[in-house]
Formats: C-alpha cells, sequence, structure tokens
C-alpha cells in the first residue's frame, strides 16, 4: 500500500520545515528574493513563514523541498536534523510502505562526529536517487 500521510503529520513536517528555513537558505547561499523566484512564493510569506508568523502550507513544502532536495549539502542537513525521512521519501516518491526509499547522499566523518549520529540506516536504502547532485 501507497504511503499516505495525514493532515497532522503534514503539518508537522511544515512547521519542522519553517524552523530550519533560515538555515537551509544559508547552506545553499539562497536569499529570500531566491527563493521567491524560485517557488513564485513572495519574499514576504517567506519571510513571515521563518518568523512562525504564518504557517506553512503543504504545496509551499513541496515547493521547498524540492528546491532543498536538489543539493548535497542541504540534504546532508535535512537527513540529520531528520527533516528529511524515511516515512516523507516513500511518500515523495510514491512508494510501498514496504519498499525502502531512493537516497544516496554522501555523509561526511565531520557531520557524523558533530551529530554523533549512528547513520546505519542508510544501508538499507538503494544506492540511487531521483535528484541530481549539484
Amino acid at each position: 500500500m501507497l504511503i499516505r500521510l495525514t493532515e497532522e503529520e503534514k503539518a508537522d513536517y511544515c512547521a519542522r520545515l519553517a524552523l530550519h528555513m533560515k538555515r537551509l537558505r544559508a547552506i545553499t547561499g539562497f536569499t529570500q528574493d531566491d527563493l521567491e523566484s524560485l517557488c513564485g512564493i513572495s519574499k514576504e510569506r517567506i519571510s513571515r513563514i521563518e518568523n512562525g508568523a504564518y504557517p506553512m502550507r503543504w504545496a509551499q513544502f513541496i515547493c521547498f523541498m524540492m528546491i532543498f532536495c536538489q543539493y548535497t549539502s542541504t540534504k546532508e542537513y535535512m537527513v540529520v536534523t531528520k527533516l528529511l525521512t524515511p516515512r516523507l521519501l516513500q511518500f515523495l516518491q510514491m512508494r510501498d510502505s514496504q519498499v525502502p526509499p531512493d537516497l544516496v547522499i554522501p555523509i561526511s566523518k565531520a557531520i557524523v562526529n558533530e551529530f554523533n549520529t549512528d547513520f546505519r540506516i542508510s544501508s538499507s536504502l538503494s544506492l540511487e536517487h531521483p535528484f541530481q547532485q549539484k
């Protein structure tokens, strides 16, 4: 059966991404103007989302994820901070709940050491991924 996210799960993913938006922009070097031109979401709305004055909507979440998942550095950050979870990847890739998502992301030793994180879960994931590395 394909993964289906509940409205509560979607709201949780949106809220968690909003908390990390400034950091993700810093990692990519994007300004709010850059995201505005890439997503079609106004700079003012992005600012309000980042500052907690406006709740992110699911369509906005998907747009931001499409941008941030194009870069190894932001994918790495999203895995470490659990913004990008196996369940979310299964949903985005329209996977059956029994089929692991596709994701390849090199995790640097510095990140592993900094977060003291065990990345063995990645060994259960496929070696191919749908996003172009930049």
